[in-house]
């Protein structure tokens, strides 16, 4: 353990304490009872990772002189830590850093208690948490009973553990101390969940006397490895006539979906018989609309029920006042009017769109795509090295996901035709390797893993030594990083068909940089490729085309190499072909986002990372794989020494000069991208949301304010610029389709249309969209919205959305 000590001035403590002590005058020697001052700083947050280890602070004063400090860890993990003082001292902080192992399985909630005493024994204490974010944590925690929770002589309490760890549980249960003495455990075989729960009814003997008694969880882990939840004390108390209602307590989000839960607590000293909640809606407070109680044994003290709203609302968003109520044994019930009832019975809630369900055992989500064939959602969870597997049907994760490569990230459905239609395998990004995994989703697993080249790129120059008037050639190596990060799909159709060619199915991504890559100026800096999965010969490509400028001083001659395991390397552009580039610009900021278009015709990609200066502004890049690729022998002469090569030049890049004109455009830093089903329509999400066509140019502005979360209507085959339907010129789609759904800032989704630019409606949910954001059409025509939260997936059944701007405004059209 790592840690080191410093006087702290603690002012507001020190100023406290010497208003409690000033002289007093008269006679003989007055003992000191002013107690010190004690408080736990939070010196790296309310939340900590386990590589950075554990990090706090304990603050102490006193007006005399601090004698000693102790202080103790438990929960997610267990310590204790002690100092005494031999001088006077009256402040200090004490500060601490733990490291912990790699393979530590420590994580979740760590409570920090702090005893500090004095010189004359007067003592302070504070108590505060941290959590400690661990996948490979064993977490233990004592659900119920409730703290603050109350029992009588022969009457039982509740008790209820959670024990979860990722490689599984085969033992969960608690021990008791105090007044009560007793323990309680269940074994599970393999194989082991990675969450078990232990219920059990502890009874309070009959002769137990007034006191206390403490409930400690523990949990074991598949490798046997033991953990210990945080200490509850259960108060047992003496009984006689009551006539008191019993304390009641509610525990509600401000913003609730209508599948949400709502949690009373209901303690009494003489038993409780009934339990529950009930609703109204604002507007008409005596009226019940939803609610629900249960029963509850006489013999149960405490009573702790955890409710589904199950709402069923004829509108949203509706606010609601939800009560919660009890009776006892007695027959008191916390509604009778006159009782006083102790306790939050009543809140007013907002009850807005969609359902949210938490990651099965936690992690990171990068990246998602739906799956129509299936109706599931795919998620790469980078921490957890798998995809996770959402069911729309019934709102659940499939258990344990599929396992990948390291650390996944970017991922897309496998192309069947150039109509739309997908196959049941996905493409990840492993970011953590030099990989693309298949995954057969239907069969839950991976098939394979494609191995991806390392590509060498090279700045090529010559010149004439003026001593031996040979001819020098000068060559600037930098090996970019291979490791995919973001992935795109996409095919070529067999000829005169919509099929796509089973040879011609490719994966264009971005990679993820590293620290050094040959160049300080390409720090941190990633690059675009794409690599043909099913082709019987390898075949790759790394983008070059958009950073291509015209000779002169300030470019590059430019020469890339392609290297693959146990073939000889392939030089795809060759300096003799003469090809120069602006070499910055053929780097791209970390991370690149990279979407496909609905028809796997067309890719989006869009600059995400930090832009430095040195750099410009963010770029937008797009991709035709039906244009093709054009390769050609090529030759120069210089100082009568002739070099011959070759270009691969792909025609479906967007060309140098479109990309500069973006930039000219925009120039702001990128947030998130979209591309309609065709194309021909992409969405770039920065300070605002800019449409831009297929060449990349601008085509209107919406001004809403930063954020990842963006798509358009599944069914969106408009041209950007273009109205597509009749009175708009051109077209006679339907204008209900076209619409682009934004995350907002806030707990919001909003509509637009991207022709007029309008707001056309706003859907409050319950999180912030912060992941990515999905628009899927269901079997039954229902259009689903699909965003990552910061507490899960949520999916959101969308109303029919009649677009209020359907036709053209005044002079649209005319001449």
């Amino acid at each position: 353990m790592m840690t080191t000590r410093r006087a702290a001035p603690l002012a507001l403590a020190l100023l406290v304490l010497s208003a409690c002590n000033e002289q007093r005058i008269g006679t003989g020697i007055e003992r000191d009872q002013v107690a010190p001052v004690a408080q736990v700083i939070k010196t790296a947050g309310d939340t900590l990772t386990v590589t950075n280890g554990i990090q706090f602070a304990i603050g102490a004063a006193d007006n005399l002189g601090i004698r000693s400090i102790a202080v103790t860890l438990s929960g997610g993990y267990t310590a204790s830590f002690d100092t005494t003082f031999t001088s006077a001292v009256t402040t200090f902080q004490w500060d601490f850093t733990i490291p912990l192992p790699a393979n530590t399985t420590a994580g979740g909630v760590i409570v920090i208690t702090a005893d500090v005493t004095d010189g004359n024994n007067n003592t302070a204490q504070a108590v505060d948490s941290v959590v400690l974010t661990n996948p490979a944590a064993l977490n233990v925690v004592v659900l119920r009973p409730s703290p603050g929770a109350v029992s009588s002589a022969g009457l039982g309490v509740v008790v209820e553990i959670r024990a979860t760890q990722r490689d599984g549980i085969q033992r969960v249960g608690y021990v008791t101390s105090g007044v009560v003495i007793t323990a309680d455990s269940v074994v599970f075989g393999s194989p082991y969940p990675d969450t078990a729960l232990f219920v059990d009814t502890l009874t309070v003997p009959a002769s137990t006397p007034v006191g206390n008694f403490q409930i400690v969880g523990f949990g074991v882990d598949s490798t046997g490895r033991r953990a210990t939840s945080t200490p509850l004390i259960v108060s047992v108390q003496s009984v006689t006539s009551d006539t008191t209602a019993p304390n009641v307590n509610i525990t509600v989000a401000a913003r609730v979906e209508e599948r949400d839960s709502i949690k009373v607590v209901a303690t009494d000293p003489i038993g409780l018989t009934r339990v529950g909640w009930t609703g109204a809606l604002t507007l008409a407070p005596g009226t019940v609309v939803a609610g629900d109680s249960v029963t509850v044994s006489a013999n149960l003290t405490e009573a702790t029920q955890t409710f589904n709203l199950n709402l069923n609302l004829a509108a949203l968003p509706t606010n609601l006042i939800l009560t919660g109520f009890a009776i006892d044994a007695n027959g008191n019930d916390s509604r009778s009017p006159g009782k006083v009832v102790q306790g939050n019975v009543v809140d007013t809630v907002l009850v807005v769109f969609g359902i949210t369900k938490r990651l099965p055992v936690g992690g990171r989500v990068a990246d998602g795509i739906y799956n129509t064939n299936r109706d599931e959602l795919y998620l790469t969870n980078v921490q957890l090295n798998r995809v996770e597997i959402f069911q729309i049907s019934d709102t659940s994760f499939v258990p344990g996901g599929i396992p990948v490569g390291s650390q996944p990230w970017g991922i897309a459905l496998w192309p069947r035709d150039t109509l739309g239609n997908n196959a049941d395998s996905v493409m990840v990004g492993n970011s953590g390797g030099t990989d693309i995994s298949v995954v057969d989703v239907a069969a839950r697993r991976e098939r394979r893993r494609h191995a991806l080249p390392n590509f060498i790129v090279q700045s090529v120059q010559t010149e004439i030594d003026p001593a031996t008037l040979f001819l020098k050639i000068k060559i600037i190596e930098f090996d970019f990083s291979d490791r995919p990060a973001y992935v795109g799909a996409v095919c070529l159709p067999t000829t005169g068909g919509t099929s796509c060619a089973p040879d011609s199915i490719y994966a264009v991504y971005s990679t993820t940089p590293t620290t050094f890559q040959g160049s300080e100026e390409f720090s941190r800096r990633g690059t675009m490729r794409w690599e043909n999965l099913t082709a019987a010969t390898p075949q790759s490509h790394f983008f070059w085309e958009q950073a291509e400028v015209p000779p002169g001083p300030d470019a590059d001659t430019l020469q890339i190499i392609a290297l693959r395991q146990n073939v000889t390397p392939d030089t795809v552009l060759s300096a003799a072909c003469g090809i120069t580039v602006s070499l910055i610009q053929v780097s791209f900021s970390d991370s690149t986002f990279v979407r496909n278009s609905g028809n796997f015709t067309h890719t989006l990609m869009g600059e995400g990372g930090v832009i430095e200066p040195v750099m410009g502004p963010a770029r937008v890049v797009g991709h035709d794989v039906t244009d093709g690729i054009q390769q050609f022998a090529c030759n120069a002469t210089v100082a009568g020494v002739t070099f011959t090569g070759r270009v691969e030049r792909d025609l479906g890049v967007t060309p140098a000069v479109e990309v500069r004109d973006f930039l000219s455009n925009t120039a702001t830093p990128l947030s998130g991208i979209a591309v309609n089903f065709n194309g021909l329509t992409n969405v770039v999400r920065a300070d605002s949301v800019y449409l831009l066509n297929e060449e990349l140019r601008l085509k209107g502005i919406i001004g809403v304010p930063a954020n990842s979360g963006t798509d358009l209507n599944f069914n969106h085959a408009f041209e950007a610029g273009i109205g597509g339907t009749a009175g708009t010129c051109c077209g006679t789609l339907d204008p209900n389709d076209r619409l682009i759904f934004l995350a907002a800032p806030d707990q919001q989704i909003i509509v637009y249309d991207t022709y007029f630019f309008g707001r056309v409606a706003t859907f409050p949910i319950k999180d912030r969209v912060i992941g990515p954001l999905r628009v899927a059409r269901l079997g039954s025509g229902e259009q689903l919205l699909i965003g990552v939260t910061a507490n899960g997936v949520v999916t959101i059944r969308l109303p029919p959305i009649a677009n209020i701007f359907p036709v053209s405004g005044w002079g649209v059209g005319q001449q």
